[in-house]
């Protein structure tokens, strides 16, 4: 098992600084920081965080993503990293304004990756569940996005630096548009709502451990390979 270097155990990646509510993040003492930012040492050297959580903005693209992702891997090493971003819906009988969990991701190229749909934070109960994300390299239509159910820009390229790895990848979506002609204003309009349900998905941060007493029970059958790392795990949370 790798030997984790910091206190972080959930890392939040997020595309764009204008997608995400900072100073709601700041007032609740979760760090956040760009990639460029983390690498002149913005982390005081993994110093140690209240909170246990760190966003990672990192930029927009596949590139940017794999390069944010294996930062993360090879500097922080947390329990989870979690995808969170916006998405476009292909479907339009499937509304916007919603959150989506992929079952799996898939690129240009037709590589295709499974997700693990559970996630490490809770969830709205309306959550919709879709079988497959494409993560493209330019947001316009195409022949590849017909299979899919939603599009992004990043996700793909995270599911494949974390899928070797004891990190464990989850990604969670928003829609704010049909990816047609009117992708930009939809977006533009939707996104205000997106920083509102992310305050309110991870309105559980606010919460003083000291309110909190939870009792854990780890059902096992031959899984004697995992139980460090399961048992690491619950140890190591924050609230």
């Amino acid at each position: 098992m790798e030997k984790r270097t910091s206190n972080i155990q959930l890392v939040i990646t997020i595309a764009l600084k204008k997608e995400i509510p900072k100073e709601w993040f700041e007032s609740s003492g979760i760090a956040v920081h760009t990639l460029a930012a983390l690498k002149s040492g913005a982390t005081g050297g993994n110093a140690s965080f209240k909170s246990g959580v760190l966003i990672v903005i990192t930029g927009a693209g596949l590139k940017a993503s794999e390069e944010a992702a294996c930062w993360i891997r090879d500097n922080i090493k947390p329990l989870f990293v979690l995808n969170l971003g916006t998405c476009g819906i292909t479907d339009k009988r499937r509304s916007t304004g919603k959150w989506y969990i992929p079952q799996s991701v898939s690129n240009e190229n037709r590589e295709r990756l499974e997700l693990d749909s559970s996630l490490p934070v809770p969830f709205p109960d309306d959550v919709i569940n879709i079988q497959s994300l494409i993560s493209v390299v330019k947001a316009q239509s195409g022949d590849s996005w017909k299979d899919h159910n939603a599009i992004d820009m990043e996700c793909f390229s995270q599911a494949r630096v974390f899928r070797d790895t004891n990190i464990s990848f989850h990604c969670l979506k928003f829609g704010t548009d049909h990816s047609d002609s009117n992708t930009q204003s939809d977006f533009d309009r939707n996104l205000s709502l997106f920083r509102e349900e992310i305050i309110k998905l991870l309105d559980f941060l606010h919460t003083s451990s000291k309110e909190i007493k939870i009792t854990t029970i780890l059902p096992a059958y031959n899984r004697e390979h995992t139980i460090k790392r399961a048992l690491d795990s619950v140890l190591s949370q924050s609230c």
